[in-house]
């Protein structure tokens, strides 16, 4: 019998800190893209400025939800995944207290 696992409470347990958007894309270039540089992987798959990346991926700079849409579209990664990282990173930059969720469908009034 399968258990329903949240992926993010799970990565979090393996890592013992909150899975970032920084430490996501590292790891990603790290792991999926055969440890390319970050100028590399800034000019040919990100299409960004190095200093960006490097933002990115030390936490100094979060992402719009509309860049963390466009990212998961470069690196072939799931849109909601991505999207929930960066609220999350959001949510964490200003102290919020808040795990999010997302599904399809429509909105609904709070």
């Amino acid at each position: 019998m399968s258990r329903n696992v949240n992926a993010i409470d799970f990565l979090n347990e393996q890592l013992e800190t909150p899975l970032t958007f920084g430490t996501l894309i590292k790891n990603i270039r790290l792991t999926e893209y055969e440890n390319m540089t970050q100028q590399m992987f800034a000019d040919e798959v990100l299409k960004i400025s190095k200093t960006r990346l490097s933002d990115i991926e030390n936490d100094r700079k979060g992402l719009t939800i509309a860049k963390a849409i466009e990212f998961a579209k470069m690196l072939g990664q799931s849109k909601r995944f991505f999207v929930t990282i960066a609220i999350q990173d959001m949510l964490r930059k200003n102290n919020l207290d808040y795990a999010i969720s997302l599904s399809d469908g429509k909105l609904s009034a709070i």
